[in-house]
């Protein structure tokens, strides 16, 4: 019998608001970030790091902020990104983004003393494994790098000096430069394997392709694997997840508007457990952005759905 992927949310105590914080829904909070510095990581990706303590404090890896680029209404939407990196000891988080459009243009123009309005932290987040042996596979595509940073970063200081063989990163984009350069994991406790769909670096396919390719030669199993990127990608995922008896937990990509569940735009059609002849949908801002492999009725989503330009608007 095949193993059932856990699909519980996770429950995050709900923080204790310092100054010049509101809180918004149960546990996310409405803050004024000041921004510390933006760095030129690869191409047109950059790394923004903002002091938000309310946020820091209460964030989890896999979990998400809607930020205000620019004051005004124009752009009237806020945008949704991952925490790339939480530092709730000093009250900061990264984010990592690419510029795509106008609002992320907007984004790589904010100066260090600047602020912007974030509401945070939304979502779910990622279930770290309970047992610190196990091997285990992240897979990300383009931007889906994001979330993973610090979900990576918190595994390999659970685990200590355990070896990083056990933990492998499948990293892939349309070209290298969209991906975050090879020196940027360096020392960072896990074996990455690089994929381009066009050879620029790496293995020469999709990231999937060479993610089974992998499998298929052995050597290195996981327990649990981890992934984040476009809905074609993350069906090729949850698909050799459940054919072969893993665990999954996949953070989704969405466009979004309120990031709270108002304005239903990030539908996916869904797997009512004990029931998989009914009909219901979740909404990736409010139920996610972390589902198990089995929760998504893959075969439900029209193909034009599997190629969202980014799960950023732009």
């Amino acid at each position: 019998m095949k193993r059932e992927a856990r699909s519980k949310k996770r429950l995050l105590p709900a923080p204790c608001f310092p100054a010049g914080t509101s809180e918004l829904t149960l546990g996310s909070i409405i803050e004024e970030a000041r921004i510390i510095n933006q760095q030129r990581i690869s191409g047109q990706i950059f790394r923004l790091r903002l002091h938000s303590p309310g946020i820091a404090r209460a964030a989890h890896c896999g979990q998400f902020l809607m930020m205000r680029v620019r004051e005004g209404t124009d752009p009237f939407l806020r945008r949704p990104f991952s925490f790339s990196r939480i530092y709730p000891g000093d009250g900061d988080l990264e984010i990592i983004y690419r510029v795509i459009g106008r609002g992320t243009w907007l984004m790589s123009q904010l100066e260090p003393g600047s602020t912007s309005s974030l509401i945070g932290p939304l979502g779910n987040g990622f279930e770290l494994p309970i047992d610190t042996t196990v091997p285990l596979a992240f897979i990300a595509g383009g931007m889906g790098i994001a979330p993973l940073l610090e979900l990576i970063a918190q595994v390999v200081s659970d685990r200590g000096t355990k070896g990083p063989e056990k933990l492998r990163l499948f990293y892939g984009a349309r070209t290298a430069s969209e991906l975050l350069p090879e020196d940027f994991f360096r020392g960072q406790g896990i074996r990455v394997h690089f994929a381009t769909d066009d050879g620029s670096f790496g293995y020469k396919g999709r990231i999937t392709q060479m993610f089974e390719k992998i499998m298929a030669e052995g050597g290195f199993r996981p327990f649990e694997l981890y992934s984040c990127g476009p809905l074609a990608m993350q069906r090729h995922v949850a698909d050799w997840a459940l054919t072969n008896d893993t665990l999954a937990q996949l953070s989704m990509e969405s466009l979004m508007a309120c990031g709270i569940g108002a304005c239903l735009g990030c539908a996916l059609p869904a797997a009512t457990p004990g029931d998989p002849e009914s009909e219901r949908f979740v909404h990736v801002c409010e139920d996610g952005p972390i589902f198990s492999a089995g929760s998504i009725k893959w075969n439900k989503i029209l193909v034009q759905q599997m190629h969202p330009p980014t799960w950023l608007f732009s």
